[in-house]
């Protein structure tokens, strides 16, 4: 069990840890009340007292027990013996914070056989006691929000409802929300059966909100900190040069800036569009070039751009179709469409499967493949002619992209 996820000696613990740092006291208190049934010595308020005594430890025991050992195949239930627990927690009288321990260890025995029902009983969990995830070793309060409002039913790549939506994984992102109250405390996927593609059933989609402006500050001290190393990008900007001839570079998304400080080195006359006020001030004022701070659909050009950067960015946006046709028409007839983004049939993807990072992304609203995506692009008359395997963020991939022939 990693630190991360070791219980706090909160009040769900009290009865627990008691019994086990005075466990004479216990064992002679237990004995005492045995013998005093076997004699029948004990009234009937006594024996429902001594009853609620043993049923608390109990109760406390197993909740704690579920959850700790929630990946050891040894205390997965069957679907019968999950019923059984759920309704001891339920319907049982246990006391707030063991009842929604309880119900959420039994909600992670479900996050791929029923991931609709872990997500709900979730829910539920953090509603009994809305201050369940400290308990869990997390600052963070459940104010019910963000999970009852922001519903996504259909697919935000082809359209799809109904039955081509089906559940497909309940990411346990409570353990990721130390001070984050916007997000839900899990994060149900849905995968689309007619494209392919997976998004986030419940998204704080509200909060991704955009103001228009400019924002410059060419005399500044700041000093941006690489995430990557610079050189890194080398190869992606040797591609460009060797696709395209033209200077004229739009990148969505500057993040941390490195990439956007590169293609100035390049040489590239830089256009940037940022979603996020601190990253476009931030990044503006260090490099000393102007950024436009909105949503990609808000922005507004007549330019056309040889290369169009989108550095992990798709899975973040809520309508990634009206953003790739927007950017299509931004590119020059001859231009490149840089595209990195995660890639769920990648080769660490398939090892990892739901260990991957990528699904426990808060930020991420939608995951593609290389097949899935190829799909979309088709579509638009756009093709790509260039893969790479990300050596930034292992499991995703880089596209280079251009108009279809």
């Amino acid at each position: 069990m990693s630190e991360r996820d070791e219980p706090k000696i909160l009040e769900l613990y009290k009865t627990v840890y008691e019994v086990a740092n005075d466990k004479n006291s216990y064992v002679e208190k237990s004995t005492a009340m045995l013998n005093a049934l076997s004699e029948n010595r004990l009234s009937e308020e006594e024996k429902q007292q001594w009853l609620s005594y043993a049923g608390s430890i109990f109760a406390s025991y197993l909740a704690v027990k579920l959850y700790e050992e929630r990946g050891n195949e040894q205390y997965h239930l069957s679907d019968e013996g999950l019923d059984q627990v759920l309704d001891f927690f339920l319907n049982g009288d246990s006391g707030q914070e063991v009842t929604s321990v309880g119900i959420y260890a039994c909600a992670q025995q479900l996050t791929t056989k029923d991931p609709m029902r872990c997500y709900e009983l979730t829910r539920t969990a953090f509603s009994i006691y809305p201050e369940l995830a400290g308990i869990l070793g997390v600052a963070y309060r459940y104010e019910g929000k963000a999970a009852e409002e922001h519903i996504t039913d259909e697919c935000p790549f082809c359209g799809s409802r109904g039955r081509d939506i089906i559940p497909y994984y309940c990411s346990p992102q409570v353990l990721k929300l130390n001070d984050k109250p916007v997000f839900p405390p899990a994060k149900l996927w849905m995968k689309c059966e007619r494209c392919g593609n997976y998004f986030t059933y419940n998204f704080p989609k509200e909060n991704v909100g955009t103001i228009n402006g400019h924002y410059t500050n060419d005399k500044s001290d700041i000093i941006l900190k690489n995430k990557f190393s610079l050189s890194d990008y080398n190869q992606i900007f040797q591609q460009f040069k060797s696709m395209t001839s033209g200077n004229e570079y739009l990148e969505i998304g500057v993040g941390t800036g490195e990439m956007l400080a590169v293609a100035l080195e390049f040489g590239y006359h830089t256009d940037a569009v940022e979603i996020c006020r601190e990253d476009c001030e931030r990044i503006s004022s260090a490099l000393g070039v102007e950024i436009k701070w909105c949503d990609i659909n808000d922005f507004e050009t007549e330019k056309k751009y040889d290369v169009i950067v989108m550095g992990d960015v798709l899975e973040h946006v809520i309508r990634p179709v009206e953003v790739l046709k927007k950017v299509k028409q931004m590119l020059a007839e001859d231009g490149i469409l840089w595209i990195s983004t995660p890639n769920y049939n990648s080769a660490y993807a398939r090892m990892q499967r739901f260990a991957h990072c990528m699904w426990h992304e808060l930020n991420h609203y939608t995951y593609v493949s290389y097949e899935t995506l190829k799909e979309l692009l088709k579509k638009m008359r756009l093709e790509i002619v260039h893969y790479d395997m990300s050596i930034r963020y292992v499991g995703s991939m880089e596209l280079f992209i251009r108009h279809a022939k």
